[in-house]
């Protein structure tokens, strides 16, 4: 597979630019993943766009109102601060990529300015002894937490918003004024909106996970499919996937990262299902023409997977795992760190087991010759780092030492090998 190709010059190829995944701190993932859930590039893309209309419509609105409701500057003052930060997470999200960070920091800007905001109003309310609806608001919030955050922070959001209620009536509002009086009965309103919110997190996140179980077993039938045409491939896709966890777990991804990365692997030859038959399994040598075919595997996975988001990190090892780390891969001539990482670890598992398989046009070499030449062509094709903590991984036995492994090992490798 890797090693086919790797003397080949590819003529540069039409497709969406390789993107590059960041990786966050270990703690942001995980506060991320405990209070939001799962991040997807197309939700926080449109929630940049909707904060900005949302708010550019309050600038525009509410100094037009009629009805001048106490504090109403510091609801217009909000939405400009708003608009203002919203540039620099549309900055983070549609040129950085920084999803995660972007929806993190988005969030606590919200609930700032927010909070901001609504206690300015309480305190203009109760200056003036003024009474509405504006409690309502709080429930909108805590509505909103259930659909945008895991069980945990669906919990969190109520117990703040509801507390941030309490506090700014207690504060602004006398004992025997309406509002107060009134603070018992919707503080109990609260709170039950409260449970609705955490039961529809619940059910989400239920169903992402249906939904991540299902797009998994949907990426193994296709790339099983696809490896079924490939009469080279052998235990190629098993054994890929098993090196390719085992790695990223040696680099100190965490186990879901790692999981992550290894179900992204068995999709990197996707692309060949485009590949003719007559192409795909020529046991002889192969002309310019047909390589040019053959080279086009990673655009064709890339424009494959682009059509579901859910399959983000495989479609960029799908286009990506031919870069070389000196920019003499293909599709797109990458170099050094523009090769997104997940890529750059599929390409060594990609290249070792291409190496220790024999194929009708090679026998299989020995796990010995094939980390030698790994080793000699890090730096070049592969990235050194990840070249290196291979070669710790397969020293301490994490790495299969045969093309061929029980299913069972693949899919879960002993944790002592990996740590």
């Amino acid at each position: 597979m890797g090693t086919t190709l790797a003397n080949t010059d590819p003529p540069p190829l039409c497709g969406s630019e390789a993107g590059r995944r960041r990786r966050v701190p270990g703690w942001l993932a995980t506060v991320e993943r405990v209070i939001f859930g799962p991040t997807e590039a197309s939700e926080q893309k449109q929630d940049v766009i909707r904060r900005a209309i949302v708010a550019a419509a309050i600038v525009a609105i509410l100094p037009m109102s009629p009805v001048r409701l106490p504090g109403w500057e510091g609801v217009v003052a909000g939405s400009v601060a708003a608009l203002l930060y919203n540039v620099y997470l549309w900055y983070l999200v549609f040129r950085r990529e920084r999803y995660v960070l972007a929806r993190i920091l988005g969030q606590l800007l919200d609930i700032l300015v927010l909070m901001g905001a609504s206690f300015y109003v309480f305190h203009e309310m109760g200056a003036v002894g003024a009474t509405s609806g504006i409690w309502l608001v709080f429930m909108v919030y805590i509505v909103i937490g259930g659909f945008t955050h895991a069980p945990v922070g669906s919990l969190g959001y109520t117990a703040l918003w509801t507390a941030w209620f309490a506090l700014g009536t207690v504060l602004f509002f006398p004992e025997g004024t309406l509002y107060r009086d009134e603070l018992p009965i919707r503080l109990v309103f609260l709170v039950l909106i409260g449970f609705v919110s955490l039961g529809m997190a619940n059910e989400l996140q239920r169903r992402r996970r249906r939904l991540e179980q299902q797009n998994r077993e949907t990426m193994g039938m296709l790339a099983t499919l696809v490896e079924a045409r490939d009469t080279d491939a052998g235990t190629h896709l098993r054994t890929i996937q098993h090196v390719s966890r085992a790695l990223a777990l040696h680099l100190r991804y965490t186990d879901q990262e790692a999981q992550e990365i290894a179900y992204a692997s068995m999709m990197h030859d996707v692309g060949k299902a485009n590949i003719p038959d007559s192409i795909l399994q020529n046991r002889g040598k192969l002309s310019e023409e047909e390589w040019v075919v053959m080279r086009n595997h990673t655009v064709w996975g890339d424009e494959l997977l682009a059509e579901n988001d859910d399959f983000e990190l495989a479609r960029l090892v799908a286009r990506s795992h031919h870069e070389h780390w000196d920019g003499s891969g293909y599709p797109d001539g990458l170099k050094g760190e523009e090769i997104p990482i997940e890529a750059r670890i599929v390409a060594v598992a990609d290249v070792y087991d291409a190496l220790i398989s024999e194929r009708p046009y090679k026998s299989a070499w020995t796990p010995e010759e094939a980390i030698q030449e790994i080793q000699r062509i890090a730096g070049s094709h592969l990235d050194a780092t990840i070249v290196d903590a291979f070669v710790a991984l397969w020293e301490i036995g994490g790495v299969p030492r045969a093309s061929a492994r029980p299913a069972d090992a693949m899919q879960n490798p002993p944790e002592q090998q990996v740590a």
